[in-house]
């Protein structure tokens, strides 16, 4: 078996994996307490992929939570799916790292690794064979930022041959309150950069653009933008965890996405984008959901995807009612009339998972590796510069153990990046 690991850090990534197993949970027929209630032997297929069966016969997630306060993790501890969880993979501290990434990364953060880091040992030693480590998380906060580079970075060293992807929340900076999300955003870009193999990276204003325009909620919170994302998340390990004609894990889609170590940022995109209340009412098919997979108002960050061009694209579809050659056919027809670069051969392709989502007849989830975010990397960078210039707040991250040629080389590391995707989208 090829287990995958849950890592959730921070308020964002534990209010969004909560979501993410609450939806799997339904797909898989786990019920709150753990025990499985289903009606179809596939979805206990795979299903240890991402739970282990405990004596009793219960169903327990792979997954850690973590934060540096409690009040996140008591949340989930009191909520309908509190008791899924093993409470002793459910770990906080009792200070708050005051939206601070120096405090997650080397103060308050580095007090609470070694008890992670143990945890984590124990949860692998119980696997098979281990696949990977999928972290969620904001890259904008002292936890999900500070102590989640931390984490990763530490994941890295310690299981350098498994896959690690992370679900990356990118803040709309325009719209917040925090002076210093220039810094932590740029801070934890650097780690995610060097560490992990796969990124996804989520933006709020696009997602709040969503809620918007498609599903026509006009007073849109954080629980409605962490269920779309945690709708995402699902749909982006349906063919780990289920079977289909045309399946992937973790190194495979990293193989058909990742043209280059660095360029590992992706954009996702899904279909249908609905209530599931109105899903029976509208004709799903393979043409319609091609077309929203490229649809600027589908997609999960915020730049125009015509400008720039697709290194590579996959949509994983879902839904017995598909035809593969259908979806091969338009596939083929639709990378013609996208920005596609010509020197990566059979770089749009298609995975298909029979089982279709909970309330849907049938879904696509898009994954793009496109040049064009590299707007979202200057969204960061310009405040940041524009702080690093004026030496803004930087004593509160010195306080905390930072030396100023970390801030400086953080400013560096993101300019590389967008050097190296600019440069690959005008060789073609």
């Amino acid at each position: 078996m090829r287990e995958i690991i849950t890592i959730q850090i921070g308020q964002a990534g534990n209010s969004i994996g909560e979501k993410f197993w609450e939806y799997i949970c339904n797909e898989h027929g786990i019920n709150p307490s753990g025990i499985f209630q289903g009606e179809n032997d596939l979805q206990l297929e795979r299903i240890n992929v991402y739970f282990s069966e405990a004596k009793s016969g219960r169903y327990v997630p792979r997954s850690i939570f973590t934060d540096l306060e409690q009040n996140s993790l008591n949340k989930i501890r009191n909520s309908t799916y509190g008791n899924l969880f093993h409470p002793e993979f459910m770990i906080n501290g009792k200070t708050s790292t005051s939206n601070n990434f120096a405090k997650g990364f080397f103060t308050e953060g580095a007090e609470m690794l070694p008890e992670l880091i143990e945890i984590i040992r124990k949860i692998t030693e119980e696997c098979d064979l281990v696949h990977g480590f999928q972290f969620v998380h904001s890259v904008s906060g002292g936890s999900g930022g500070g102590l989640g580079a931390l984490l990763i970075d530490n994941i890295r060293r310690e299981y350098s041959d498994q896959i690690i992807k992370s679900y990356s929340i990118f803040p709309a900076l325009s719209m917040s309150q925090i002076v210093i999300e220039p810094y932590n955003s740029v801070l934890t870009m650097t780690h995610l950069i060097e560490n992990t193999d796969e990124t996804f990276c989520f933006d709020n204003v696009a997602l709040l653009n969503i809620l918007n325009k498609i599903l026509r909620i006009s007073s849109g919170n954080f629980n409605d933008i962490n269920q779309i994302i945690a709708q995402v998340m699902t749909g982006i390990t349906a063919c780990f965890r289920f079977p289909g004609q045309l399946n992937m894990d973790l190194r495979k889609l990293a193989v058909n996405m990742i043209p280059f170590p660095s360029l590992h940022f992706l954009m996702t995109s899904f279909s249908p984008l609905q209530t599931y209340q109105s899903a029976s009412y509208q004709n799903i098919n393979e043409h319609m959901l091609i077309k929203q997979m490229f649809d600027i108002n589908n997609q999960m960050l915020a730049f125009n995807s015509h400008q720039g061009k697709y290194l590579t694209a996959t949509g994983i579809f879902r839904g017995r009612s598909l035809s593969l050659k259908i979806l091969h056919d338009l596939m083929a027809k639709e990378k013609n009339n996208q920005q596609f670069i010509e020197w990566i051969p059979n770089n749009c392709k298609i995975a298909h998972c029979d089982i279709s989502p909970k309330g849907l007849s049938c879904s696509v989830t898009g994954i793009a590796n496109h040049t064009g975010i590299v707007k979202q990397f200057d969204n960061f960078l310009q405040p940041y510069s524009k702080l690093i210039q004026r030496r803004a707040f930087m004593h509160w991250y010195i306080g905390e153990g930072m030396e100023e040629i970390e801030l400086i080389e953080a400013e560096n590391h993101i300019k590389d990046i967008i050097k190296d995707y600019k440069q690959y989208e005008i060789n073609t």
